[in-house]
């Protein structure tokens, strides 16, 4: 019942009269296509010359100016939102360089391979539709405007021979029903041609999409290396900082106490002077000692390692000042790296809360669906948390987005706030 429902509504859906005035528009694009695929024929012919070149170059970037008229009309006659690609990227100086540059652009080539591909479409489709429609709705009508006689008279139809013993009258009753019938079909399998050429142009307008992609893709996979090398040598230099600050400190310290004892020893001095610098330092040893263990869970926590975020967060949220619950909802372990990223969120997450947030109390929900990791981290404080280039929620994102993943900040004035971050796991 649906299908027939359907079918009987598809020639009158607003749908299907915007796919039909799309294609009806598309001799209009293919004029200016063929402007551009003979500018660029000739241009081609004439690439032997310098000046040729930089022509070809010229044409093959005013290909783009297709790809944005094609987007424009798609969105807002098809509904169809294909992203802009990225703006050519200038890699060389001068006039070879931008010479160079636009014939080495995959995607005004891909634009070009549209208008060459839109000049055949474009009026076929247009031809095609159009004739459908007005032979279709006029032979619905026929019996209608064969009762007009000035209409009858005047378009007297000859029999038409269809077999040696019969022949067809289009004329006269009952015959011009038929045509009707068959005028009603064609009608109601126009929509259906309709929805068959937009698909085609859909496809085809998704060429147009395939550079940008390309390009989008390799833009955040550079970003995201960039960031992690960024992110690899700020950790190094942290560790370095704190091992040339923290431990050596006291390791040249617990050296020099020892050598003093051991040189009052040497020169017989009073044991009880050497055993006093014994145990400064002994308890240099044991500063140093809780130093390199909190080295050591800075770059990767055992706990971690041996309970996973189960174990590892309720150990973060015990030793904030601000009561904070913890909610862990996970029936497998993540990816190390993944396990990894969400920890360190938290622990600088739960520290701004505790420096910045002057609130009362906090919250850590982890869940995990079939792809993706889903950490949340709120409190009831201030709000009015805003990343900037320098503060830890920045770093926080480079972290995020060196794995693929999401965050997201709410934290308007007067509170309360939520930070959202996503990784993938699947």
């Amino acid at each position: 019942m649906n299908v027939f429902r359907r079918l009987m509504t598809e020639p009158v859906r607003a749908r299907t009269w915007r796919e039909t005035g799309y294609l009806l528009l598309g001799p209009l694009v293919a004029a200016a296509c063929v402007v551009v695929v003979l500018a660029a024929f000739y241009a081609a012919i004439a690439s032997i010359t310098v000046i040729g070149l930089a022509a070809l170059a010229a044409v093959v970037s005013s290909a783009r100016g297709i790809g944005a008229i094609e987007r424009l009309r798609a969105r807002r006659i098809l509904g169809l939102t294909i992203a802009m690609p990225p703006a050519r990227a200038r890699t060389r100086a001068g006039l070879t360089g931008w010479v160079r540059d636009a014939l080495a652009d995959r995607t005004s080539w891909l634009c070009l391979l549209y208008a060459v591909t839109s000049v055949p479409f474009g009026i076929a489709q247009a031809y095609v539709v159009s004739l459908w429609w007005a032979l279709s709705l006029l032979m619905a009508a026929y019996p209608a405007w064969y009762l007009i006689p000035p209409l009858r008279d005047g378009h007297h139809f000859d029999a038409i021979q269809l077999t040696s013993s019969w022949r067809w009258h289009p004329d006269q009753w009952p015959h011009p029903l038929l045509v009707s019938v068959i005028g009603i079909a064609g009608v109601l399998a126009a929509p259906w041609l309709v929805h068959g050429f937009t698909s085609l142009d859909r496809w085809r307008l998704r060429i147009l999409t395939l550079g940008s992609h390309h390009d989008d893709q390799v833009r955040t996979l550079q970003r995201r290396r960039d960031n992690a090398v960024e992110q690899a040598g700020a950790h190094l230099r942290r560790i370095e900082r704190d091992l040339h600050d923290g431990a050596q400190v006291r390791m040249v310290a617990l050296a020099m106490e020892l050598g003093r004892a051991r040189e009052e020893l040497e020169q017989g001095a009073d044991p009880r002077q050497a055993a006093i610098r014994v145990a400064a330092a002994h308890d240099e040893a044991k500063q140093a000692l809780v130093e390199l263990r909190e080295l050591a869970r800075g770059i990767y926590p055992a706990v971690l390692t041996d309970t996973g975020l189960t174990g590892a967060i309720p150990v973060l949220t015990a030793r904030c000042p601000i009561p904070v619950s913890a909610d862990i909802t996970l029936d497998s372990r993540p990816p190390a790296a993944v396990e990894a990223t969400a920890y360190f969120c938290v622990g600088e997450l739960l520290a701004n809360l505790c420096k910045h947030s002057a609130a009362t109390a906090g919250w850590v929900r982890i869940g995990r669906s079939a792809t993706r990791l889903r950490v949340q981290v709120g409190d009831n404080g201030v709000g009015g948390a805003a990343p900037n280039p320098t503060g830890g929620l920045a770093g926080l994102t480079d972290r995020v987005d060196s794995i693929g993943g999401t965050i997201a900040i709410s934290s308007p004035v007067n509170g309360p706030t939520l930070i959202t971050v996503e990784l993938p796991c699947g």
